[in-house]
Protein backbone atom coordinates (compact mmCIF):
# COMPACT_ATOMS: atom_id res chain seq x y z
CA UNK A 1 0.00 0.00 0.00
CA UNK A 2 1.14 3.73 -0.68
CA UNK A 3 2.32 5.48 1.97
CA UNK A 4 2.83 8.87 0.30
CA UNK A 5 -0.94 9.29 -1.85
CA UNK A 6 -4.20 8.07 -1.72
CA UNK A 7 -6.72 7.79 -5.00
CA UNK A 8 -9.98 9.52 -3.33
CA UNK A 9 -11.31 10.57 -6.80
CA UNK A 10 -11.87 9.27 -10.02
CA UNK A 11 -13.87 9.90 -13.48
CA UNK A 12 -14.32 13.94 -12.44
CA UNK A 13 -15.77 15.49 -15.51
CA UNK A 14 -12.72 18.23 -15.36
CA UNK A 15 -13.27 19.29 -19.28
CA UNK A 16 -15.28 23.03 -18.19
CA UNK A 17 -11.94 23.51 -16.53
CA UNK A 18 -9.74 22.21 -19.70
CA UNK A 19 -11.79 24.42 -22.13
CA UNK A 20 -11.24 27.63 -20.04
CA UNK A 21 -7.66 26.90 -19.83
CA UNK A 22 -6.92 26.42 -23.35
CA UNK A 23 -9.08 29.31 -24.35
CA UNK A 24 -6.52 31.36 -21.92
CA UNK A 25 -2.70 30.18 -22.33
CA UNK A 26 -2.01 33.78 -20.85
CA UNK A 27 -2.42 32.66 -17.69
CA UNK A 28 0.04 30.75 -17.54
CA UNK A 29 3.35 32.06 -15.94
CA UNK A 30 2.09 35.26 -15.07
CA UNK A 31 3.99 34.49 -11.56
CA UNK A 32 6.87 33.05 -11.63
CA UNK A 33 7.86 33.30 -7.71
CA UNK A 34 8.30 29.07 -7.99
CA UNK A 35 9.97 29.13 -11.00
CA UNK A 36 12.62 31.99 -11.62
CA UNK A 37 15.26 31.00 -8.47
CA UNK A 38 18.59 29.70 -9.55
CA UNK A 39 18.33 25.89 -9.39
CA UNK A 40 14.11 26.09 -8.92
CA UNK A 41 12.80 22.51 -8.80
CA UNK A 42 9.99 23.54 -10.73
CA UNK A 43 12.10 25.68 -13.57
CA UNK A 44 10.79 23.22 -16.32
CA UNK A 45 7.34 23.59 -15.91
CA UNK A 46 4.63 26.35 -16.03
CA UNK A 47 2.08 27.50 -13.11
CA UNK A 48 -1.12 29.57 -12.93
CA UNK A 49 -1.77 31.23 -9.11
CA UNK A 50 -5.20 30.78 -8.17
CA UNK A 51 -4.80 31.84 -4.22
CA UNK A 52 -2.15 31.93 -2.02
CA UNK A 53 -0.16 34.88 -0.26
CA UNK A 54 -0.71 38.74 -1.07
CA UNK A 55 2.40 39.86 -2.73
CA UNK A 56 1.56 43.38 -2.37
CA UNK A 57 4.17 44.08 0.50
CA UNK A 58 6.88 41.15 -0.93
CA UNK A 59 6.66 42.95 -4.32
CA UNK A 60 6.98 46.44 -2.84
CA UNK A 61 10.57 45.37 -1.22
CA UNK A 62 11.63 42.55 -2.76
CA UNK A 63 12.53 40.49 -0.29
CA UNK A 64 9.92 36.80 -0.46
CA UNK A 65 12.29 35.42 2.22
CA UNK A 66 8.97 35.49 4.49
CA UNK A 67 6.70 34.49 1.57
CA UNK A 68 6.10 30.98 2.53
CA UNK A 69 5.42 31.91 6.44
CA UNK A 70 1.87 31.77 8.30
CA UNK A 71 -1.07 33.94 6.10
CA UNK A 72 -4.04 34.06 5.18
CA UNK A 73 -4.67 33.66 1.45
CA UNK A 74 -6.96 35.70 -1.20
CA UNK A 75 -8.09 35.09 -4.44
CA UNK A 76 -6.06 35.54 -7.15
CA UNK A 77 -7.20 37.65 -10.51
CA UNK A 78 -6.84 33.86 -12.27
CA UNK A 79 -9.00 32.34 -9.94
CA UNK A 80 -11.54 34.95 -11.36
CA UNK A 81 -11.19 34.01 -15.03
CA UNK A 82 -11.19 30.11 -14.76
CA UNK A 83 -14.32 29.81 -12.75
CA UNK A 84 -15.11 26.34 -13.21
CA UNK A 85 -12.40 25.94 -10.35
CA UNK A 86 -14.63 26.40 -8.12
CA UNK A 87 -16.44 23.48 -8.17
CA UNK A 88 -13.85 21.28 -7.83
CA UNK A 89 -12.22 23.13 -5.38
CA UNK A 90 -15.30 23.34 -2.80
CA UNK A 91 -16.66 20.38 -3.64
CA UNK A 92 -13.23 18.66 -2.31
CA UNK A 93 -13.29 20.35 0.83
CA UNK A 94 -16.98 18.90 1.23
CA UNK A 95 -15.75 16.02 0.49
CA UNK A 96 -13.12 15.91 3.24
CA UNK A 97 -14.95 18.04 5.71
CA UNK A 98 -12.07 20.57 5.64
CA UNK A 99 -11.78 23.82 8.08
CA UNK A 100 -9.74 25.59 5.82
CA UNK A 101 -8.59 26.99 2.50
CA UNK A 102 -5.00 27.28 1.87
CA UNK A 103 -3.07 27.74 -1.59
CA UNK A 104 -4.39 26.51 -5.10
CA UNK A 105 -2.32 26.58 -8.17
CA UNK A 106 -2.08 25.24 -11.37
CA UNK A 107 1.11 23.64 -12.62
CA UNK A 108 1.79 22.02 -16.46
CA UNK A 109 4.57 19.89 -17.48
CA UNK A 110 5.14 19.65 -21.06
CA UNK A 111 6.42 16.33 -22.72
CA UNK A 112 9.91 15.23 -22.09
CA UNK A 113 10.58 17.55 -19.12
CA UNK A 114 9.86 17.49 -14.84
CA UNK A 115 9.70 18.79 -11.67
CA UNK A 116 12.74 17.92 -9.96
CA UNK A 117 12.99 15.74 -6.91
CA UNK A 118 13.11 18.17 -4.06
CA UNK A 119 11.00 17.90 -0.83
CA UNK A 120 8.69 21.60 0.12
CA UNK A 121 9.80 22.98 3.68
CA UNK A 122 7.63 25.20 6.25
CA UNK A 123 4.85 26.65 7.34
CA UNK A 124 2.11 26.05 4.48
CA UNK A 125 3.31 22.34 3.18
CA UNK A 126 3.05 21.18 6.52
CA UNK A 127 0.32 22.86 7.92
CA UNK A 128 -2.31 21.89 4.97
CA UNK A 129 -2.73 18.73 3.09
CA UNK A 130 -2.18 18.22 -0.73
CA UNK A 131 -4.39 17.41 -3.34
CA UNK A 132 -4.50 17.26 -6.94
CA UNK A 133 -6.38 17.10 -9.22
CA UNK A 134 -5.80 15.74 -12.99
CA UNK A 135 -7.56 18.05 -15.23
CA UNK A 136 -5.05 16.52 -18.50
CA UNK A 137 -2.82 13.58 -17.88
CA UNK A 138 -2.37 10.28 -19.31
CA UNK A 139 0.01 7.31 -18.79
CA UNK A 140 3.79 8.22 -18.85
CA UNK A 141 3.29 11.09 -16.52
CA UNK A 142 4.41 10.42 -12.65
CA UNK A 143 4.89 12.15 -9.64
CA UNK A 144 6.64 9.86 -8.02
CA UNK A 145 9.22 9.46 -4.44
CA UNK A 146 12.47 7.31 -5.36
CA UNK A 147 13.05 7.15 -1.41
CA UNK A 148 9.80 4.57 -1.08
CA UNK A 149 9.81 3.13 -4.69
CA UNK A 150 6.15 4.71 -5.44
CA UNK A 151 4.78 6.42 -8.07
CA UNK A 152 0.94 7.96 -8.23
CA UNK A 153 0.53 7.78 -12.56
CA UNK A 154 -3.15 10.13 -12.76
CA UNK A 155 -5.49 9.91 -15.60
CA UNK A 156 -7.28 12.60 -16.44
CA UNK A 157 -9.95 13.32 -13.89
CA UNK A 158 -8.42 11.41 -10.60
CA UNK A 159 -7.99 13.07 -7.46
CA UNK A 160 -5.30 11.98 -5.11
CA UNK A 161 -4.20 13.16 -1.91
CA UNK A 162 -0.71 13.38 -1.78
CA UNK A 163 2.73 14.37 0.77
CA UNK A 164 5.12 17.18 -0.67
CA UNK A 165 6.93 17.27 2.32
CA UNK A 166 8.71 13.52 1.36
CA UNK A 167 11.13 13.58 -1.63
CA UNK A 168 9.01 13.83 -5.01
CA UNK A 169 9.09 14.61 -8.15
CA UNK A 170 7.19 14.98 -11.53
CA UNK A 171 8.15 13.53 -14.99
CA UNK A 172 6.14 13.70 -17.97
CA UNK A 173 7.24 10.99 -20.70
CA UNK A 174 3.95 11.22 -22.49
CA UNK A 175 3.03 13.20 -25.77
CA UNK A 176 0.75 15.48 -24.21
CA UNK A 177 1.06 18.29 -21.19
CA UNK A 178 0.18 17.07 -17.89
CA UNK A 179 -1.99 19.73 -16.31
CA UNK A 180 -2.66 19.12 -12.10
CA UNK A 181 -4.93 21.69 -10.08
CA UNK A 182 -3.38 21.87 -6.52
CA UNK A 183 -5.51 22.56 -3.70
CA UNK A 184 -4.48 22.77 -0.29
CA UNK A 185 -6.44 21.98 2.68
CA UNK A 186 -6.71 22.27 6.90
CA UNK A 187 -8.83 19.49 7.82
CA UNK A 188 -9.67 17.85 11.43
CA UNK A 189 -6.67 15.07 11.11
CA UNK A 190 -4.33 18.00 9.49
CA UNK A 191 -4.08 19.07 13.09
CA UNK A 192 -3.72 15.74 14.98
CA UNK A 193 -0.47 15.55 13.39
CA UNK A 194 1.08 18.26 15.34
CA UNK A 195 0.39 15.87 17.66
Amino acid sequence: MALNFLKISSGIDVMPLAMELARQPELWNQITTRLAFAGSPHRESDDIWMRYKDQSANIASGDFSDFADEHDPIWYPAFYKLPSSAKFIFDLMAYVKAERLGGVIIYRVQPGKQIYLHADQGWHPEYYDKFNLAIQSQPGCAFYYPDQGEAMEQVTGDMHWFRNTVRHGVINKSDHDQIIMTVCVRTHASGSKEK
